[in-house]
């Protein structure tokens, strides 16, 4: 009499999933929580460096906020530079990491033989992985966010949230940048069968995403035009300029270098500019549009990585063992 073998549930190939990837993704916590740590000590005292030297509570439109902000980088933002180099790298690396030996290591020792061959199928069990270790990245990488954006408050006093080094760190791009690491990883490592090369182009891929992003970034909502006659700059509300450019009396259109090719000092270039019938010009996205993007840009991404994860299951349920 023959037997017929039932395919398990769901429930049952998510937990032997998360069985299979548990010290994966326990490494990922210990790490993480130990950067976690060391970015917690370092942002209390960054925070604490403000409010010493009164640059927390200051208005940054006058000179004295200015010299107080200085005076906070002098004494305690220098080493914010190097650790800003660091985060970039290290935020989009855990998805490679991660993301890379899920299915290489697999075809690397030969497992897919017997895991393949059970009750779930390749599909299944591939399913399984890609949910677990992208559902426990995803989360971490959205709490890491958070503190980053809090570490990084005393960058953005002077250069805006939408600073590029600072747009990048809050949690739905960086969900969105880890995501798409681990998926480009994951069909690396599908296709070549290499843990080590999928990680590196995992790797590549979350430092290269963020120039990308940046390239189309402008283009998420229409930008707005601003006019002043004046040289100082335009309402301190975090805006993100795109562009710059000058009108003369006339009303023609020049470059910045032409306008001030027509005078030597400040005080000449603002006598031009209030008096003297000359216009600045701001492109600019404002203030208010910095969560809009963020999730507009954690969209598209996250929805690349989905495909990309979506490519390596089709490409595991075709190609032979």
């Amino acid at each position: 009499m023959s037997s017929i073998t039932l395919a398990p549930p769901r429930s049952a190939v998510l937990r032997a999933a998360g069985l299979r990837h548990r010290p994966a993704v326990l490494t990922l916590l210990t790490v993480m929580g130990a950067i976690s740590l060391a970015l917690l000590l370092h942002g209390w005292y960054l925070h604490t460096g403000l409010d010493r030297t009164g640059a927390a509570g200051c208005d940054p439109a006058t000179d004295v906020c200015t010299a107080k902000y200085k005076q906070f980088t002098r004494q305690y933002g220098q080493s914010m530079l190097p650790l800003e180099t660091v985060f970039f790298v290290v935020g989009g690396a855990f998805g490679a990491f991660l993301g890379g030996p899920l299915l290489a290591r697999e075809f690397e020792h030969g497992t897919v033989r017997f895991a393949w061959t059970q009750g779930a199928g390749r599909t299944r069990w591939t399913m399984g992985g890609l949910l677990v270790s992208g559902g426990a990245l995803a989360v971490v990488a959205a709490l890491f966010g958070v503190l980053l954006r809090w570490w990084s408050e005393p960058l953005a006093l002077k250069g805006g949230d939408f600073n590029p080094q600072l747009f990048i760190l809050a949690s739905p791009v960086l969900v969105g940048r880890v995501l798409v690491g681990f998926g480009v990883a994951v069909l690396a490592g599908a296709v070549l069968r290499r843990t080590l090369i999928a990680v590196g182009l995992g790797l590549a891929a979350s430092v290269a995403l963020p120039f990308l992003a940046q390239a189309v970034r402008p283009h998420y909502m229409a930008p707005l035009q601003d006019s002043l006659h004046s040289m100082t700059s335009l309402p301190l509300d975090d805006r993100w300029v795109l562009s710059a450019w000058f009108s003369d009396p006339a009303g023609t259109r020049i470059s910045a270098d032409d306008f001030y090719n027509r005078g030597d000092t400040f005080a000449q270039w603002q006598a031009m500019v209030r008096d003297g019938g000359y216009t600045a010009h701001e492109m600019y996205q404002p203030a208010d549009r910095y969560w809009p993007f963020q999730f507009i840009e954690a969209g598209w991404t996250i929805l690349l990585a989905v495909v990309l994860c979506a490519a390596a299951l089709w490409w595991v349920r075709r190609r032979a063992v």
